[in-house]
Formats: C-alpha cells, sequence, structure tokens
C-alpha cells in the first residue's frame, strides 16, 4: 500500500506526463488504459487519480460531488488537492450539495505555487498543460472561478 507522500508523488509524476496530450471534449476511456487518443477535464482526473488507486467517477460534478475531505479556505490548499472552477460550460445537480447550488464546469489539480495542471481548451492553451491560476482568473474571470477544493489523497 502506497504511503500519502508516495500516492501524492505518483499522482503529480502521472499528471505531467500526460502534458500534451490533446483535448477532447466529451471524451471516455477506460481509467486504467493510458489516454493518448485525447482527455477532457474530468476524464484526465479521472484516469491519473485511478493510477494511485483513487476511484473517482467520470464527470466534473460527480467527481466534486465524491467522497473527500473538502477544503474549505484556500490558504489550506495542498499538492494533489482537485480544484472545481464554474466554467464556461457546467453543470448544477443541486441534490449532491444539500443546502448549496454549486455548479462546476471544470477541475485541475494543483501543483503549488499558484499553478494547476488540467486539460483545457482555452485562448491560452489546448489539452494537458500547466498553467497559473490567477492568470487563467485574470484571463477568464468568470470561468475560472473556484467553487470549491477536494483532497482525495
Amino acid at each position: 500500500m502506497m504511503e500519502q507522500q508516495e500516492k501524492i508523488s505518483k499522482l503529480i509524476e502521472t499528471a505531467k506526463s500526460l502534458t500534451g496530450t490533446p483535448y477532447k471534449r466529451g471524451a471516455y476511456s477506460d481509467p486504467k488504459i493510458s489516454p493518448s487518443e485525447g482527455v477532457d477535464c474530468s476524464s484526465f482526473i479521472q484516469y491519473v487519480f485511478n493510477q494511485v488507486g483513487v476511484e473517482l467517477p467520470r464527470s466534473s460534478i460527480l467527481q466534486a460531488a465524491a467522497n473527500g475531505q473538502e477544503i474549505e479556505n484556500i490558504s489550506q490548499i495542498q499538492i494533489s488537492d482537485l480544484i472545481f472552477f464554474e466554467g464556461t460550460i457546467g453543470h448544477y445537480q443541486h441534490d449532491l450539495f444539500p443546502g448549496r447550488k454549486i455548479y462546476v464546469g471544470h477541475v485541475g489539480i494543483y501543483l503549488g505555487n499558484d499553478e494547476i495542471i488540467h486539460a483545457t481548451n482555452n485562448s491560452l492553451a489546448s489539452g494537458v498543460v500547466i498553467q497559473k491560476i490567477s492568470d487563467l482568473q485574470k484571463e477568464f474571470p468568470e470561468a475560472y472561478r473556484i467553487v470549491l477544493i477536494k483532497r482525495f489523497i
């Protein structure tokens, strides 16, 4: 069984190894098979976490609702935490978040130093890339509004 730090290291290594993988909206692949054909944000997350033994659902809204520790203050964020953003295309599913209205349209893995690795298709980049959250929020203030942070490792 992998220790927490080992899992985090392998997760980040696996995620970074996919840098440059093309973006493909609605991509579906078996989370056990490397997604060389392309990924969207949630299939990328599902695959990478599966590689360290953490099974997550396929869609970003269901990933946001999955069992994990919610991080309520961004100052407590750690490397490998998932950051859920409002996005430009997203979903409400209020029954998953009793008493709250959470709109999830995008997800990325926090790398530290204001950076995430994610599968995106925006005017700055396409595919699996590493970007600064502050740059994304400056360029796309509505799309990259953080709505939830979850820890699964």
